[in-house]
């Protein structure tokens, strides 16, 4: 597809108007009005700080055309502009970016032939389009305040099972960041390397809520206090939630990740009071990492539950992922028979797997996801491998699900001699809330038992209930127990009712 500048045959100019030039080689993508085309599927011009500031930023895109995912006003587009260099004189470039930088409300200088020309020397052979870290690196946006100012990157590479002292080792690589992001993208696909990132955050007084989450290791660092951190290798969706009460000005911020191997997630954001979103501190965001592919946001509506069956991070390859009104979300696992992923807002992202048939794990497009349990290795299950403690000679046996009318989901469990039901449903009171309900059909031979959580430390508990990270759970017609991190439901012929309620 192509992106900026859509080439049309070229027709004889007697005067180089930078508006009627502009509508013949531009407006094809970014419309007339600078908006970006058919709809706003292209990256506007208009009210956009790439076309502003230092103008070799923007004589660079047009002679040598742009490729890859780049954020303009907040959202990522990941198209291709071809280069104009051999077909537009540098006399018609100077004409088109002054055009731009004085139009729908845009306030910047002019461009002349002569600064084209010279860009255009000082490339030379130059045949490679440009990428937006490349570019950002040698001329970073001018008016625009990144998260974290002053950043810079570390890079060591090794093998790491563990967060290192990172006093004690010698980076291979040390670069400034540009973006203010905390950014691991240009190792990505790469096992075995550590990062250290340390640069100032501005905030204001009072309590700030900071959030980590990372495949595999990382800890967040503020004016030299740990805030947050995630000490064992594994996979996204530990999400560890920390508030902190800061002053206001200026203070020192660090970041330390370790990709040991498998894939590489790292997000760090801060929640300040009055907040109504995470203001993300990293390039991934709740929204997924910076992406190749078309966003296509799957939401449900008023009414009606969504639905997503494809590759969820977090969970098993049978994991299938329900997204409901009122913004909560759950995945649960086919393998493991349990719900293992509950988050907030956002649902997910179907472009991954319904474009071309993307490959990988899609991560929960929201917030505050907070990871129930995954596939058992505890001492109360070690003979099976589910969420549900029976013998080897009695596995439990997934039956499928159904839906009610709005798409609220129950799932079936064939275990004991009976069937557990296992549904479903949001609701709006008290706060954003998730109600469960697990009953029996059929007379259980003996009595089982549920893992409710297992990857988070239970705070506060009680027989009734507990907290875990953004999470109060509490439970109807039952109670808890609890054997160290684990959560633990005793269940017998009765309906229980667990409630999960974000904080």
């Amino acid at each position: 597809m192509r992106l900026l500048l859509f080439l049309l045959p070229a027709l004889p100019i007697l005067a180089q108007d930078g508006g009627q030039l502009y509508t013949q080689y531009c407006s094809a993508c970014h419309a007339v009005d600078g908006k970006g085309a058919t709809g706003g599927q292209f990256p506007p011009l208009a009210g956009s700080e790439w076309p502003l500031g230092n103008p070799d930023r923007s004589i660079k895109i047009v002679l040598m055309g742009f490729n890859g995912p780049v954020e303009v006003n907040g959202k990522t587009y990941n198209l291709e502009m071809p280069p104009q260099g051999a077909a537009l004189k540098d006399d018609q470039i100077a004409a088109i970016l002054t055009h731009v930088r004085s139009s729908w409300g845009n306030k910047a200088s002019a461009v002349s032939a002569d600064q084209v020309k010279k860009v255009r020397a000082e490339l030379g052979d130059r045949n490679q389009p440009w990428k937006a870290e490349e570019l950002l690196k040698l001329h970073p946006l001018e008016n625009v305040k990144v998260p974290i100012e002053k950043l810079i990157s570390h890079f060591y590479k090794a093998s790491f099972s563990a967060l290192p002292d990172f006093s004690q080792l010698k980076p291979n690589a040390v670069e400034e960041e540009p973006s203010g992001l905390i950014d691991y993208s240009a190792y990505a696909n790469t096992d075995g390397f550590a990062m250290m990132w340390e640069g100032e955050i501005t905030t204001s007084e009072g309590s700030h809520e900071f959030s980590l989450d990372s495949d595999d290791c990382s800890r967040l660092i503020i004016d030299g206090k740990k805030v947050c951190e995630i000490t064992t290798t594994g996979p996204a969706g530990r999400t560890v939630k920390k508030s902190e009460t800061l002053s206001a000005g200026v203070h020192k911020i660090r970041v330390e990740y370790v990709e040991n191997v498998g894939q590489e997630a790292l997000k760090v954001g801060i929640k300040s009071k009055g907040d109504k979103k995470i203001k993300w501190l990293s390039k991934e965001t709740g929204s997924g990492r910076g992406k190749p592919w078309p966003e296509m946001m799957l939401t449900p509506t008023a009414d009606r539950t969504a639905i997503y069956r494809n590759f969820i991070e977090g969970t098993t390859p049978r994991g299938i992922g329900f997204g409901f009104p009122g913004g909560v979300n759950i995945a649960y696992s086919g393998d493991n028979l349990t719900a293992e992923l509950l988050w907030t807002g956002e649902f997910i992202d179907a472009g991954h797997h319904w474009t071309d048939r993307g490959t990988g794990n899609e991560p929960p497009a929201g917030e505050d996801v907070v990871r129930l349990s995954k596939q058992m290795s505890y001492a109360f299950t070690a003979d099976c491998a589910s969420a549900w403690t029976v013998s080897k000679d009695a596995p439990p046996r997934f039956r499928g699900y159904q839906l009610d009318a709005k798409g609220n989901p129950t799932f079936a469990v064939e275990i004991s001699g009976g069937r557990i039901l296992d549904s479903y449903t949001a609701a709006t009171s008290p706060g954003l809330s998730l109600v469960r309900k697990i009953k029996t059909a059929g007379k259980l031979t003996r009595p089982v038992s549920l893992l409710i959580q297992s990857e988070a430390e239970a705070k506060l508990q009680t027989p009734a209930g507990f907290e875990s990270g953004p999470l109060k759970v509490a439970v109807e017609g039952a109670t808890f127990r609890y054997a160290g991190n684990a959560v633990i439901l005793d269940l017998k012929d009765k309906e229980v009712l667990i409630r999960y309620t974000w904080n």
